[in-house]
């Protein structure tokens, strides 16, 4: 008798042994790795994209009945420091899937040593064209690209009869994304008639604060329209400035390839009226979804809805949705199911195409103007005035 009660209580602490561990792995968290600017000349935009991926993080809950966790960094838009952090995040921190990242030079770079991190990386912000099947372990699920961003001017610019005949300064940050940018918009400008002053564009450096030398060559030129690439905090600035040379009361117009930042439009004020580009959001658009997303993140933050938390938060429902798809954790398997994944949210869907890894979705034609009564004490508003079909905006697959 004592023999089997020896035996049974062997098994019974065998069997214990064996179930704690495993309920412990269970109920640890899945680690995102999120990597953004919080210093620097874009350190508001990387602080609304991390809202953007803690509100997506806050409303998803768990991933596979485990608690997510958010690890952030700072990558002070600088490709080495980037890289650094992202070794990081994978090699100490344990995180199975990275995302976020403003600037197409440290997306690049990212993308480059991707192969050695062995994760997912999923980007929010990267514009540049180069990604397009880039890696089978790259994504893009927020911003346009910059083709899909010159198609949404290019029409806009030709359906509008106060922009259409007219010849287009180009001027844009010299860096991957801005000389991208200004490529793809001259090239199809071109196609469509569109005249165009600069084919070989300016190019200004991301420092750039005094933009007086510039738009002296702008005024002197005499066009009567501009197209910038500039990182979306510094359009207000650059626009401030030109309206204080009486550029735009001369009557030019401001075709922007990024949308402005919502802070820096409020501290432009009238100056920042009148900018026209293609985007992903504003919070001018009106559907039910928007509504919600832009009311929630308004009570959760304080602050003006800007497209930056959206294109981050729409990305992180993607990259969740691909880690739930996927059943584990391990980064092929995530790759596999965010090809063709989709999320609906405040733009719409939002689908990252199995052809190269990018997603395809809606946009609209904006432009800066004074703000109609509205919840979140902005003054100024980026108006909706046209919606491009995502089959409209490419690339075709």
């Amino acid at each position: 008798m004592m023999k089997r009660l020896i035996i049974v209580s062997l098994c019974m602490f065998l069997s214990f042994t064996m179930f704690v561990p495993q309920q412990a792995a269970a109920a640890d968290p899945v680690k995102i790795g999120v990597i953004v600017p919080l210093t620097g000349i874009v350190a508001q935009g990387g602080l609304e994209m991390k809202m953007g991926i803690e509100m997506a993080a806050e409303e998803k809950g768990t991933l596979l009945g485990r608690p997510i966790e958010l690890i952030v960094e700072d990558t002070q838009v600088k490709p080495p420091i980037a890289v650094t952090k992202a070794e990081k995040l994978v090699y100490k921190d344990g995180a199975v899937a990275l995302i976020g990242v403003f600037s197409s030079g440290v997306g690049l770079a990212l993308a480059k040593n991707i192969d050695k991190l062995n994760v997912p990386f999923l980007s929010t912000h990267v514009m540049t064209t180069a990604f397009y099947g880039l890696n089978p372990m790259v994504f893009r699920s927020g911003q346009l690209a910059n083709d899909q961003t010159a198609v949404g001017n290019v029409k806009g610019i030709m359906a509008r009869p106060d922009l259409k005949d007219r010849t287009y300064y180009v001027i844009v940050h010299d860096y991957a994304w801005g000389h991208d940018a200004g490529q793809r918009f001259i090239e199809l400008a071109k196609k469509n008639g569109i005249k165009i002053y600069n084919e070989d564009f300016d190019k200004a450096p991301i420092k750039t604060k005094d933009w007086s030398s510039y738009i002296s060559k702008i005024k002197a030129s005499g066009v009567d329209g501009v197209y910038m690439a500039f990182i979306t905090n510094v359009i207000p600035v650059f626009a401030k400035q030109a309206y204080d040379f009486g550029l735009q009361q001369a009557g030019v117009k401001m075709v922007s390839a990024a949308a402005p930042g919502p802070l820096e439009l409020e501290a432009g004020g009238e100056a920042c009226y009148g900018i026209f580009g293609a985007s992903d959001w504003s919070w001018d658009v009106n559907t039910p979804e928007s509504d919600k997303w832009e009311m929630a993140f308004w009570k959760k933050y304080k602050t003006i809805p800007s497209d930056a938390a959206a294109h981050s938060y729409v990305g992180a429902m993607n990259l969740f949705k691909g880690i739930e798809k996927a059943g584990s954790t391990d980064p092929k398997a995530i790759a596999d199911a965010l090809r063709g994944i989709s999320y609906d949210g405040p733009y719409g869907t939002v689908r990252i195409s199995a052809k190269d890894n990018c997603m395809r979705n809606s946009a609209v034609l904006t432009e800066t103007m004074a703000a109609p009564d509205n919840p979140f004490g902005a003054k100024v508003v980026m108006k909706v005035l046209q919606t491009f079909p995502a089959e409209e905006l490419g690339p075709p697959e």
